[in-house]
């Protein structure tokens, strides 16, 4: 497994997305001081799961995003992604079947961090978990630091066995170990509670017993006096159907007499109907007649004026017809002369048509050849763009080619004047302090090193004081909205009990348990808001209500306390819950009821259930009460919680002081320290700048010289191409003249053709139009005439009519006159019949009014016989439904029984029971079914109990398994990385010797400490060690472990830095006998270090805060120097 790309955006000064590719197994990393490259082994700690911001050299997560320089705005996210090789699938879990894995972590100014595993996300957990037991991790040995160095060795045992334990593989052995753990006290939990579930369960069994037997005792009187009630409504239902038979027959004789008097009526209407219709006919005949008589006399009449005015037409209408024969005639004449007209017309029109022919012929020949004259013309202009196009093209091509040759020219000067610029500096001289400087640092060193200890103790003692005032902070944030929520509530209660209540009211006055307030609120209603006083206003109106009269015990007035308690409260009984309510119900008298806490209330034959809608007016007022209340307590909680916060606000800010001048002094003096390491470092990466941009300018001039020389033949050749293209130009300019004067004699001769042919086209439609108005006046001629010619024939049928007419009007006044004198008779006869009719309806109607009296009498009596049956039906309706509610059908009852029951008897059995049943005091009907339950529930719990004890069993095997496998892998991995040290610290130091120890024979339990003695040298302890020699220390042990488990890469951040000449010639001698194995990216200021690398990374900020990455593979530079 081997980390193969780094992908880093936003992340510190990398800003741009950058690509670190990793193909060697030894990698430096070099750079200038300041310059990120320290935030390469960040990225990689902080996408393996590093979650604290001290370990990235930052104050909070989010100071990992590029926060902006001079010339760039801060960025909003960062993000880094690690990509691995794994063809041998070592990692372990679902991930391990891919050849390729990548890692990515994105964190945003939010604070809100996402993970990624090959592009599902995923949690910080999974992202550990995947490299558990590979040596990878946010703070294992595969990372080392130049602090971590120096603390690796003088770390305590503890923590010095978490590498250990790393090394081994048992981390992974640890976190079950962790989670069994974490089962094993949760299974506990569950025990202790499930023990006090019982210890509670089995006192509510013995309870539940109790009530369960009251119950079934309950039950069995309720059973009797269900019985001895259905025998009692039997009774009663078996006397109510003996009723109802006898009011069946009277009302069936009723309706028979009824019956027979609707007949009679029935006949009558029909008398008198057929009376009516042969009035009625009577009467329409005698109109008729009187009509007759009417238009008779008109005919006469009319029949004499006609003969008069016949005489008279006949004279109109001969003089009518000789003037339109005379018209006719006139008509006749004048489409004659019309008819030549239209001939002359017609003859002028071929004329001019064959015109108009000979000048569409002679436009076609012209349109032609303007045409043919267009098209030689249109192509030689084409001809022409297209070679002052190309002439363009090639002139811009040479000036293009000119500014080319012009800049190179101008480069060329430049880099020859930088190289002797940098020649004459390469030869002057190169000085140093860094040996004289190494003394001061190691000084330094240590002074840092304290200064850091009480740094980080600090800084935990101001995070512990910011969590503890944040949670102040909540807590006050919360109390406050609960008042604020408490003071809304109030505020809307004030506002609806202001709306309900003007002044003093009966809710005022009234007090009752909290329990009974809904119910009463249910009862009053509107009552609450009536006016109390000792007496009435009745100007005043609205409700009243007077002092209290004396309360009846068990009753709602006696739970009332008040001065003015309304007086029919004291005919509402209380009962405990529905069921004692229901067995009240039977003997209510009337205007009794009974109400119970829930708010269901029962009168003798009805019910309201349940509260209904909203909260009532002294359910309110309580719950005004009650906020007033919880609302004084919170701003007394308030106060303490303001009085905390400053106290909390005080310790922060002293503790807040205390950190910020330790972070300054920190700075100040990591400052000294990296001023006084760079001081040296800087012109050796000055020297070795200058000789790799002396390379790069040679190799710029020799590519200058090419260039140019290429861009003088391009120069050549492009001014020749644009000679021969400017003298075609010519040529086709000298042909385009005539073709363009040709063209302009075609377009005359098309003009003059045009308006020959418009002005024969405008004569032959002018003659056109004298043809059509001459055809349309013969048109209108010849109907003309066919008009009067149809009016003289018409004229001359009316005259013969109106010669007969004249004589059949004198022979018809006759008959009309003997006519008229038989209507009148008639008529007479017809009002003589009419009389009669009237005479015998009025004696019909005086019998319909006697018979309609002694019908109304019969159904008022009938009337009143429904009604006592319809009372008698809905008494067994009732009886029926009570049968209902217990249970009962009457046909499962004796009849003989029901017959001889003696009704009294029967009531007074029945309040006997219910007596018995009021004795028994309150009733849990539910106690059978949850003594059931309770049994049922206990007999779970302890199946539960003995799964859970098998469970804790099974974890501690595992537990004892987990310690036996940490401890062999632990002792063997101890052993081996010891060994390994004792062999690795001679090759190191050249000598001496050094070896691991554990602090206790227990295993689980044992630190782990090194001892470490250079060559001549018996120190006690590995602190009296110098900073060279514990950093050699470290490496051995650090290699020793990679050795036994070696991660899939190591990170090493100037490791180097404290060594000199001779260790770290062995330093780099070892890490190239170990690159086999491992992969090795490691950050340096040493040349000896920077030698060894197969790349070289190179970390730049030519921008001030912003990073870039220059690679170089050094096996390609080599092969590319012993080419040239």
């Amino acid at each position: 497994m081997r980390l193969k790309l780094i992908k880093l955006a936003g992340f510190k000064s990398f800003v741009e997305p950058t690509r670190i590719e990793l193909s060697a197994d030894m990698t430096a990393v070099v750079g200038p001081n300041g310059c990120g490259k320290s935030n390469v082994i960040d990225a990689v700690r902080w996408v393996l799961g590093e979650s604290s911001a001290r370990h990235l050299r930052g104050e909070n997560m989010t100071d990992v995003i590029f926060n902006g320089s001079i010339n760039r705005s801060p960025h909003g996210r960062a993000s880094v992604e690690l990509v691995f090789d794994n063809p041998h699938n070592r990692v372990p879990g679902e991930f391990g079947r891919y050849a390729e894995i990548s890692v990515r972590r994105e964190v945003l100014r939010d604070g809100s961090n996402h993970y990624q595993i090959n592009g599902q996300k995923c949690r910080r957990k999974d992202v550990t978990d995947l490299f558990l037991g590979t040596g990878l991790g946010p703070r294992s040995y595969a990372i080392i630091e130049q602090g971590t160095v120096s603390r690796l060795v003088e770390s305590r045992p503890a923590d010095l066995k978490l590498f250990m334990e790393e090394a081994a593989g048992v981390s992974r052995y640890k976190e079950r170990r962790r989670e069994t753990e974490q089962r094993i006290r949760h299974t506990q939990e569950n025990l202790e509670r499930l023990g006090d579930i019982r210890g509670e369960l089995g006192s509510r069994l013995e309870h539940l017993k109790s009530q369960a037997e009251t119950a079934e005792r309950y039950k069995q009187l309720k059973s009797r006096s269900r019985a001895a009630r259905a025998e009692l409504i039997g009774s009663e239902l078996w006397a109510l159907e003996t009723r109802l038979g006898e009011a069946k027959s009277e009302l069936a004789q009723a309706e028979q007499a009824l019956a027979a008097l609707d007949a009679k009526r029935t006949a009558g209407e029909g008398r008198h109907v057929t009376l009516s219709v042969a009035r009625q006919e009577a009467q329409a005949e005698q109109a008729s007649r009187q009509q007759q008589i009417f238009l008779g006399g008109q005919a006469i009449a009319r029949l004499e004026q006609q003969q008069l005015h016949q005489t008279e037409l006949g004279r109109d209408w001969q003089v009518r017809r000789q003037a339109l024969g005379e018209r006719i005639e006139t008509i006749r004449g004048e489409l004659g002369s019309q008819q030549e007209q239209l001939t002359e017309g017609v003859l002028q029109g071929e004329v001019e048509s064959a015109r108009l022919e000979q000048c569409e012929q002679l436009l076609a020949d012209q349109q032609a050849v303007r045409l043919a004259a267009g098209e030689r013309l249109e192509l030689a202009r084409q001809h022409q763009q297209q070679w002052q196009q190309q002439l363009g093209q090639a002139q811009g091509r040479l000036n293009q080619t000119r500014a080319q040759r012009s800049g190179l020219q101008e480069l060329q000067a430049k880099t020859r004047l930088a190289r002797l610029k940098l020649e004459d500096e390469q030869a002057g001289p190169l000085g140093g302090e860094g040996e004289s400087l190494q003394p001061a640092l190691d000084a330094l060193s240590d002074e840092l090193a304290l200064s850091r200890a009480r740094h980080e103790a600090l800084e935990q003692a101001w995070q512990a004081g910011v969590a503890s005032h944040e949670a102040l902070k909540e807590r006050r944030d919360r109390q406050g909205g609960l008042l604020r929520e408490f003071g809304a509530r109030l505020t809307t209660l004030d506002q609806i009990l202001g709306e309900q209540m003007q002044g003093a009211t009966l809710a005022d006055r009234l007090q009752v348990a909290p329990e009974w307030a809904q119910a009463l609120d249910k009862v009053l209603g509107r009552w609450l808001t009536a006016q109390p006083g000792d007496q009435c206003n009745l100007e005043q109106g609205g409700l009243w209500i007077g002092p209290a009269h004396p309360a009846v015990p068990g009753t709602l007035a006696a739970r009332l306390e008040g001065d003015h308690i309304p007086a029919f409260l004291n005919v509402i009984w209380l009962a405990d819950d529905r069921e004692a309510a229901l067995v009240r119900q039977s003997s209510l008298l009337a205007g009794e009821s009974v109400l119970t806490p829930a708010g269901d209330w029962f009168g003798p034959n009805w019910a309201d259930l349940g509260q209904g809608g909203a909260l009532g007016t002294l359910a309110l007022l309580g719950e005004r009460e009650r906020l007033h209340t919880e609302l004084a307590a919170g701003e007394q909680a308030l106060v303490q919680l303001d009085a905390q916060l400053k106290a909390a606000d005080a310790d922060r800010a002293h503790l807040h002081s205390a950190f910020e001048a330790s972070q300054r002094t920190l700075r100040e003096q990591e400052l000294r320290w990296q001023q006084l390491r760079e001081a040296w470092s800087l012109q050796q990466g000055q020297r070795q700048e200058r000789l790799l941009r002396l390379g790069q300018l040679g190799e710029e001039l020799t590519r200058l010289d090419k260039e140019q020389a290429e861009e003088a033949e391009r120069l050549a050749a492009v001014q020749q191409q644009l000679e021969l293209e400017e003298a075609h130009l010519a040529e086709l300019q000298e042909q385009g003249e005539p073709l363009a004067e040709a063209l302009l004699l075609a377009q005359e001769g098309v003009a003059s053709a045009e308006r020959a042919l418009e002005e024969a086209r405008a004569r032959r439609e002018q003659q056109q139009a004298s043809c059509q108005r001459w055809q349309l006046a013969q048109q209108n001629l010849a109907q003309l005439i066919a008009l009067r010619e149809q009016e003289l024939a018409r004229l001359g049928l009316e005259l013969a009519e109106l010669k007969g007419p004249d004589a059949q009007a004198v022979q018809d006044i006759s008959p009309l006159l003997v006519e008229q004198r038989n209507l009148e008779a008639q008529q007479l006869a017809c009002h003589q019949r009419l009389a009669e009719l009237e005479r015998q309806l009025t004696e019909l109607e005086q019998a319909r009014s006697a018979d309609h009296k002694q019908l109304v009498a019969l159904q008022e009596k009938l009337a009143q016989l429904r009604l006592e049956r319809e009372r008698n039906l809905t008494r067994r309706q009732g009886l029926h439904e009570q049968f209902e509610e217990l249970g009962v059908r009457l046909v499962d009852l004796d009849q003989a029984v029901l017959i001889a029951a003696d009704r009294g008897k029967l009531r007074q059995e029945i309040q006997t029971l219910e007596t018995q049943v009021e004795a028994l005091g309150a009733i849990n009907l539910a106690a059978l079914e949850e003594y059931e339950e309770a049994k049922t529930r206990a007999s779970y719990l302890e199946n539960q109990c003995q799964d859970l004890e098998q469970a804790l069993e099974t974890l501690s095997q595992a537990i004892k398994r987990i310690d036996k496998e940490t401890q062999i892998r632990f002792r063997d991995t101890f052993d081996k990385v010891n060994e390994d040290l004792k062999s690795l610290f001679p090759k190191v130091f050249g000598g001496g010797s050094a070896w691991l120890e554990l602090t206790s024979d227990d295993l689980l339990e044992a630190g782990v400490s090194i001892m470490a003695r250079p060559p001549g040298k018996k120190n006690a302890t590995i602190a009296l060690l110098s900073g060279g020699e514990k950093a050699l220390t470290a490496l051995a042990l650090v290699f020793a472990i990679f050795r036994l488990n070696p991660a899939p890469f190591c990170l090493l951040d100037e490791v180097d830095a404290p060594l000199d000449e001779v260790n770290v010639g062995r330093f780099c001698s070892l890490v190239k006998e170990m690159s086999s194995t491992v992969q090795f990216v490691y950050i340096s200021h040493n040349k000896v270090s920077m030698e060894m690398a197969e790349q070289l990374i190179g970390v730049t900020m030519q921008e001030p805060g912003v990073s870039r990455i220059v690679s170089v593979d050094i096996g390609e530079a080599v092969a590319l120097a012993e080419q040239n």
